[in-house]
């Protein structure tokens, strides 16, 4: 899947493929290029994308995450005091900033609304960081997962398997990540991390 230095470099913040835009080398252009795949993803009809371009705020992340679900997997939970929980199924898909490859995991996400101004006061996402046991796809979502997949593809992005993202990462080094200690790292922490 990957060398081992490709893993460091990737681990240090530099780009690895041989893929455009990848190879290039040029951050705005791979930004571009995923940014094209967003809308891509969002015309397939009764498909929402939501995208996390600012690396949830602070510091760096190694990815942009995308949520895509279908209409009819958003729940309206309850509606009291002027407020209105929505839960949305879905998938997470982590694009790599730094190489072409991508990971796909199914969520659960829940956000409160005030009615009145619409305005979202509370939320809760999970993350597919937390390990590759989340990259499973229930049979409820195939057809879903079959057009993202589609999409990943036409823009020459590998979708990673868990069982190479679980293996021990085979060097000693220091990821930035919150999601596991340096001990027990895993190839999937050197590729996709968040440094908050």
């Amino acid at each position: 899947m990957f060398s081992i230095e490709q893993l460091q470099n990737v681990i240090a913040g530099k780009v690895v493929g041989n893929k455009f835009p990848y190879d290039t080398n040029n951050a705005q252009e791979i930004e571009g290029h995923i940014r094209r795949l967003f809308h891509r993803i969002n015309r397939i009809p009764n498909v929402v994308c939501e995208a996390e371009w600012n690396h949830f705020g602070s510091g760096y992340a190694s990815f942009v995450e995308f949520f895509c679900y279908q209409k009819e997997n958003v729940k309206v939970v309850k509606e009291k005091y002027g407020r209105r929980e929505i839960e949305t199924e879905g998938i997470i898909i982590n694009i790599c900033r730094l190489a072409p490859v991508a990971i796909m995991g199914e969520d659960d996400r829940c956000k409160t609304i005030r009615i009145e101004t619409n305005e979202v006061v509370g939320g809760a996402s999970g993350s597919l960081l937390d390990g590759p046991y989340r990259l499973d796809i229930s049979e409820k979502f195939q057809t879903l997962e079959k057009k993202l997949t589609q999409a990943l593809q036409e823009f020459d992005y590998e979708r990673l398997a868990a069982d190479k993202l679980n293996q021990p990462l085979p060097f000693q080094t220091k990821i930035p990540t919150i999601y596991r200690e340096p001990r027990k790292y895993i190839v999937m922490d050197a590729i996709f991390y968040w440094e908050d």
